[in-house]
């Protein structure tokens, strides 16, 4: 399987954004490295990215706050998105169901990529911040 690597392109021009989304991607691949291991492994993996992706959206819904171009709700709801299906996968995971780890990889990965290409860069690169208050 090949892990996704963080290519330039991806970049939204916001360094601490783009620092999370570098990590946000190595949870990601931590989740197709450890596939092969145990069940444990598997779910510790998921809840990293479930955790790691509450807190991405947080720190990037503040910042998109800050930008009156940003329809918030719908960027607010494209995160939701990803996060019940997160909850979604972990709880079967959890009740014994039988979660193949590429799958949740692969749509992560994707979801993630598609984001940040198709959303997160449309506010982000194109919107520069508010002046600062003097």
């Amino acid at each position: 399987m090949d892990l996704v690597k963080w290519q330039e392109e991806y970049s939204v021009h916001v360094d601490a954004i783009d620092e999370q989304h570098k990590r946000f991607l190595a949870i990601i691949n931590k989740l197709a490295q450890v596939q092969a291991t145990d069940r444990d492994a598997v779910g510790i993996a998921m809840d990293d990215l479930l955790d790691y992706a509450a807190y991405h959206f947080a720190a990037e819904e503040r910042i998109l706050a800050t930008r009156p171009q940003v329809d918030l709700a719908e960027h607010r709801k494209r995160h939701n998105v990803f996060i019940n299906r997160m909850v979604l996968l972990k709880r079967d995971f959890n009740t014994g169901k039988d979660i193949d780890p590429t799958e949740v990889f692969d749509w992560a990965g994707a979801w993630l990529l598609h984001h940040i290409l198709r959303r997160d860069k449309r506010y982000l690169t194109a919107s520069p911040p508010p002046p600062a208050a003097t």
